[in-house]
């Protein structure tokens, strides 16, 4: 639009509810196109599920909701970033972002190995003979080339459930461990389209990135099978807070600790949204960018927009219920060595699915680690159904002190672990460094009735796939974003929190960009075939080109004989 057409035009009013990833997206491309944006959030800070805190009880120390990390595939979080100043020297893209990490997967009994090759490192990580290199790989490709079929059918199956049919049990809890931190959805809930989406995007995208050389090295590319990237400090500060600021010079209002409770709804349209607080918020387009628990409260609160298309499927959806990954910080009053830089460890026989980097190896020289801290462990537990090994007792029943006497007695067990830490500390095990303190993201509520948290997480999960909503609801001036909504990543994740709040924006403003997931000509050709072989209830795709293999095969064979 030219600077002309926007002096003409009257500057329309959007309300965006939450601040989250999905929200500030929304509200970042409503305002690049001229609309008056304010922004409710029900916290006291933006980031969502990606929110770092720092306080003083805790030795000024930077924590984090949860693990996180940047995968190459993330094409609409790095176009976004590189629209936002990170200083007067270089965008987001250009300055908060880390180099690759490695991933490496530490059993209790053995060496770490990570993936530096290719498949043979596959195996050796894993555990798998060459067979179930064949057999995990043959079901994972049918999930890549199935389209129908893994949307109503794969959604419904448990991947690790799956994958226990084709391994044998070490190699089965080696890849399952895998799934929490990678994917994001722990191994007791996940589908096997979900696993099958994300390694496939993992794997086989476009296009590569290119980033600028800096103090750690020359140029590099981010591309398909790269590690995941980090930002290089804690997200509020590296992210988040320069995003706010951004925006607000751009004219977009924050309001903080202001959580939406109903709409009133009349003539297909909202005409206002009340607070909780008791204020009042008038506009031309609402955007509900919530969790889709209080989505559902919130549309509960005006009963006809509950039975609308779309709006109707928030029950559903969160039927399943919230996930549960609860983060801590080990902080240690000595430094630790570690053999690898950026290094991130999968503890794969740990019942809480716990994995584990050190900050000071990806966060800038500068980002204060916290009053007397010389090293700083993040920490994630990703299962929490599972009983552990002390108390016998789920994370989810755990108390705060039983839950971080686990996670220290599963962390001193892991010999893999260990022998990596005392490769580079002169033979000492993690268990001979002072822990200065140890402390666990503050929202968790633990209590005999179960671990609680004023914002429950949603992510994609066996049964809850097929009520996605679209942005675009029958409401003309209410649209829909966050990562539950439907996106072509199709995977609870940074990625598409991002593209929501872009195809929320378009909804309204038809321009607006959005970058589709790469999809390779010939694996659209498969997609076709198993449709209608699905339609017509015959076995899945590959079945058929290894039947049509083996018919061409045979003549030779009997030549043979």
């Amino acid at each position: 639009m030219t600077p002309i057409e926007n002096e003409k035009r009257p500057q329309p009013r959007v309300a965006v509810f939450g601040a989250g990833i999905a929200g500030l997206t929304a509200a970042h491309e409503f305002t690049r196109r001229g609309y008056k944006v304010a922004v409710y959030e029900a916290n006291a800070k933006a980031g969502g599920f990606f929110r770092s805190e720092r306080r003083q009880e805790d030795h000024d120390m930077p924590s984090e909701y949860s693990w996180h990390g940047m995968g190459p595939w993330y094409h609409n979080v790095f176009d976004i970033m590189k629209e936002i100043p990170f200083d007067e020297t270089g965008s987001m893209y250009d300055k908060a972002l880390s180099r690759p990490i490695s991933f490496g997967l530490a059993p209790e009994q053995g060496k770490a190995a990570f993936d530096d090759t290719w498949l043979v490192n596959i195996k050796n990580m894993f555990r798998l003979t060459w067979t179930e290199v064949v057999r995990g790989s043959w079901l994972m490709f049918k999930t890549w080339t199935a389209n129908r079929r893994t949307w109503e059918k794969y959604t419904q199956i448990n991947a690790a459930e799956a994958w226990r049919q084709v391994l044998s049990e070490i190699p089965y809890k080696t890849w399952r461990s895998c799934f929490g931190p990678w994917i994001g959805s722990d191994w007791t809930n996940v589908s096997l389209h979900t696993a099958g989406q994300f390694f496939r995007k993992q794997l086989i995208t476009r296009p590569s990135y290119d980033h600028q050389a800096d103090a750690e090295g020359p140029a590099w590319k981010h591309g398909a099978r790269s590690g995941w990237l980090l930002l290089r400090g804690p997200s509020n500060e590296y992210w988040f807070d320069r995003w706010v600021k951004y925006l607000e010079k751009s004219g977009v209002d924050f309001h903080w600790q202001q959580q939406l409770h109903k709409f009133d709804y009349e003539d297909n349209k909202i005409t206002t949204a009340y607070l909780d607080s008791g204020a009042t918020v008038k506009a031309d387009v609402f955007v509900l960018a919530t969790n889709p628990f209080a989505a559902a409260e919130i549309i509960a609160r005006t009963p006809v927009l509950e039975k609308m298309e779309q709006l109707r499927l928030f029950r559903p959806l969160i039927q399943e219920g919230p996930h549960t990954q609860v983060s801590l910080r080990m902080a240690f009053a000595e430094k630790i060595a570690w053999p690898r830089k950026r290094a991130a460890i999968v503890v794969a026989d740990s019942e809480f699915g716990l994995t584990l980097f050190a900050q000071e190896q990806v966060w800038d020289p500068q980002v204060s680690l916290g009053t007397g801290v010389q090293a700083l462990l993040t920490i994630t537990a990703c299962v929490a159904t599972v009983p552990g090994r002390l108390y016998g007792l789920p994370l989810i029943h755990c108390t705060r002190e039983q839950f971080v006497d686990e996670v220290k007695a599963q962390l001193f067990a892991c010999d893999g672990l260990n022998a990596m830490i005392r490769e580079a500390n002169d033979g000492r095990n993690l268990a001979d460094f002072p822990i200065l303190t140890i402390e666990v993201w503050h929202e968790w509520l633990f209590s005999p009735a179960g671990i609680q948290h004023h914002q429950p997480k949603w992510v994609n999960r066996t049964g809850n796939q097929q009520y996605l909503p679209a942005q675009a609801t029958p409401v003309a001036n209410l649209v829909l974003a966050g990562a539950h909504t439907q996106t072509d990543v199709d995977v609870w994740s940074i990625e598409a929190a991002v593209e929501s709040g872009r195809r929320a924006a378009k909804v309204i403003e038809p321009q607006v960009k959005v970058l589709d997931q790469y999809k390779p000509r010939w694996l659209q050709w498969f997609w076709v075939v198993d449709d209608y072989l699905y339609k017509t209830s015959s076995p899945h795709v590959l079945f058929l080109f290894l039947g049509i293999l083996l018919i061409m095969l045979l003549p030779g064979f009997f030549i043979l004989l």
